[in-house]
């Protein structure tokens, strides 16, 4: 008789106990070669995981489910999940599970157990800008934008922390899916996941009204009528956390905008001028003198000047505001890499793309106003 080769047997917990680098971000699993992970940005084929079939996935995929039989359902309906899943010692990972030519894939994100403070993930002068402009405040919008992978959520996290520590409020967090689970000092802290503790983001937004918030944290703005109802908490006396996929302060105005109607805009764009505090944007790139990466920011806030831009939909000098404004607070990603490079944390050729940016802006005709 021939003999049949075993079975590979595959435990979702051995793998992410093998994965434990600090440094490591993503992991993807597939069926359609070897699995690999993110370190420090780059992608690295795993050589310890074995060749899956994609009846492994599927067994890692339920063992991720935890066996719930409605979840997996789902997926097979959806084609598609993003849900977290609980390991030992409080560490927690945010999953995306999805087909690809008719197989399963997963892509498992680390969430740190440990939240940093200000200082420890940027330069001391913009981390007591945020604290006295951003996270001392009562009320208005504040954004945390740039695209997927680039620490948004651990700002955010950071940033609730302060507060949890230094303040009595009650806070309401509303996620999709809950990536880092806090717990309360001294404010109070509810955090609700789409899908499990309420039915989509619009039931959870229109609910918050109703429980007492002091303070929001909404995940990400996706739509016009999320656009609205977080504009609309930050006007009646909220202070307000967001997202969005921007890569700078000037893009995010006119893409927060652009959730609305041609004839709707200007309103809007009144109401922002209004009610908006500032806006964060970041990315991450490798340190030059460890093994690790680093963050670079680009801070706002909402002064005169800026207020007037909003209000005449022009936002050709957002740039050059906020690189005349070091003084109260506001830098610039370039402003901030200049200073990341005289200091050898980080390599130039890592940047470069920062300062042509800006270069081809600075070429660039004025904007018209849309108004």
């Amino acid at each position: 008789m021939e003999a049949v080769n075993s079975p590979v047997r595959v435990d979702i917990d051995a793998i992410l106990a093998g994965l434990q680098d600090p440094n490591i971000s993503d992991i993807h699993l597939t069926s359609s070669g070897k699995s690999s992970y993110r370190l420090n940005g780059d992608i690295v084929k795993d050589e310890k995981i074995p060749l899956l079939s994609n009846e492994n996935m599927e067994t890692v995929l339920k063992q991720l489910f935890q066996n719930n039989v409605q979840s997996m359902d789902k997926f097979i309906c959806d084609k598609e999940s993003d849900f977290s899943y609980e390991w030992k010692n409080w560490i927690s990972y945010r999953v995306n599970a999805f087909f690809e030519r008719w197989k399963i894939g997963i892509v498992i994100r680390k969430i740190s157990p440990n939240i940093k403070t200000l200082e420890e993930m940027m330069f001391s002068n913009l981390a007591d800008s945020i604290k006295k402009h951003v996270l001392s405040a009562k009320k208005w919008l504040f954004l945390v934008t740039w695209p997927t992978g680039s620490g948004k959520s651990t700002s955010i996290v950071t940033m609730l922390e302060h507060i949890n520590k230094n303040r009595t409020e009650n806070i309401f967090t509303i996620e999709d899916p809950i990536e880092y689970l806090f717990r309360s000092d001294k404010c109070i802290i509810s955090q609700r996941e789409v899908g499990h503790d309420t039915w989509s983001f619009k039931n959870a937004l229109r609910a918050v009204m109703r429980e007492d918030p002091d303070i929001v944290f909404v995940w990400e703005i996706r739509d016009t009528e999320t656009a609205e109802t977080v504009l609309s908490l930050a006007e009646s006396w909220h202070l307000v956390f967001s997202t969005l996929h921007t890569g700078s302060a000037a893009h995010t105005l006119s893409r927060f905008l652009s959730f609305f109607p041609t004839n709707m805009q200007e309103n809007v764009s009144d109401r922002l001028a209004d009610s908006l505090l500032g806006i964060q944007s970041q990315l991450l790139v490798k340190r030059a003198d460890v093994n690790a990466r680093i963050g670079i920011y680009e801070f706002l806030l909402n002064t005169t000047a800026v207020k007037n831009n909003l209000k005449k939909m022009d936002f050709s000098q957002v740039d050059s505001t906020i690189e005349a404004s070091t003084s109260i607070g506001m830098i610039s990603m370039q402003q901030y890499a200049k200073k990341l490079l005289a200091k050898n944390l980080i390599n130039p050729r890592d940047v470069e793309h920062l300062f042509k940016s800006r270069d081809n802006q600075q070429q660039q005709k004025p904007q018209i106003p849309l108004h």
